[in-house]
């Protein structure tokens, strides 16, 4: 059954402070979509409109792209000298680099070509283009609501739900997809308490100088926004569903092995370096059990914290490097 989608009255703040934050929150949300578009003009109208871009690779690759440019303070409006008060965004550029790596191998893995094992990769890539396209909806919006608007923030975190924007232009998102099984599963993109606490803890960065506590903070705040798209999005999104946890049981059991890539996450533009200083390898445990999953995530998170101290400039390039493919086609 369709879930009704339809604006109402009724759940939804109506005050004009409200409606106020209800418009942001929707514009905020078609940038998101437009950021994964590209512009094609309509010959007889001689118009243009935004199409989603259909490759979920290239889609992977844009949105690691967009959370570079978080962690670069290069979106407008963001501020240079606070550089790292998004300490998330530059762990996400990786990870979601890490996400494109997969897709490409279930796109174009040569034993997808031997035809039995087709649907089990169309399954793959189902889960992974999901789970990947609807964070970015959801922690993407938060961050460009954050940076053009941050007095007003706190009081419009409240106001963002799916259900609450703008008729006219819920009506185009009805086309995204995944958007029917999605939208239920995240809550309609409202609130977690987690995505609130790090946000409080972003405020106190910015409010300190380079030093050790601002690296706790960091470290902090990247940690609460972990649980957020952890436990809050990609679980219930994606890692609930038996099939995928079926396809991640027989990838532990083959990994490095036939060309499956491993469980691991790379601080390189590279999929997988070979540099243990560079590679996190998940080597027990289940990704879609939560509790396993967030011990490996804190790892890779200890092991950026650890090379942001050590060598910033050298993962900043790399970091660089990543958001030129906020554009790419």
């Amino acid at each position: 059954m369709k879930q009704d989608l339809q604006f109402n009255e009724q759940t939804c703040s109506t005050s004009d402070s409200e409606l106020h934050y209800r418009e942001l929150w929707t514009l905020g949300q078609q940038e998101a979509v437009r950021r994964l578009s590209v512009k094609t003009r309509i010959e007889f109208k001689n118009t243009a409109r935004y199409e989603l871009i259909k490759d979920f690779s290239t889609r992977a690759e844009r949105i690691a792209g967009n959370y570079a440019r978080l962690y670069l303070e290069l979106e407008r409006n963001g501020k240079p000298e606070l550089k790292g008060r998004f300490y998330w965004t530059g762990l996400a550029a990786f990870a979601s680099k890490q996400v494109m790596c997969a897709l490409d191998y279930a796109s174009n893995s040569k034993w997808r070509l031997t035809g039995a094992a087709a649907p089990f990769f169309d399954i793959t890539k189902m889960h992974l283009g999901e789970g990947n396209f609807w964070l970015f909806q959801d922690i993407f919006v938060w961050h460009w609501f954050y940076i053009n608007y941050p007095d007003e923030f706190k009081s419009a975190v409240p106001e963002r739900n799916w259900n609450c924007y703008i008729s006219d232009f819920k009506t185009t998102f009805q086309e995204l997809p995944w958007i029917d099984d999605a939208l239920p599963k995240i809550n309609f993109l409202a609130e977690t308490t987690p995505l609130k606490e790090g946000f409080d803890l972003i405020r106190n960065v910015e409010a300190l100088k380079d030093g050790i506590l601002r690296r706790e903070l960091q470290l902090a705040s990247l940690m609460k926004i972990a649980d957020h798209e952890q436990l809050w999005i990609l679980q219930p999104l994606i890692y609930e569903n038996w099939d995928f946890q079926l396809l991640l049981d027989g990838q532990a059991k083959l990994e490095g092995k036939f060309g499956v890539p491993r469980r691991l996450a790379a601080f390189s533009t590279q999929c997988e370096t070979g540099d243990p200083d560079r590679d996190v390898v998940m080597k027990e445990g289940d990704l879609y059990d939560a509790t396993d999953r967030m011990i490996f995530i804190t790892e890779i998170a200890n092991k950026y914290h650890y090379l942001m101290n050590k060598d910033k400039s050298q993962m900043e390039t790399i970091i660089s490097t990543i958001s030129s493919w906020h554009n790419n086609e």
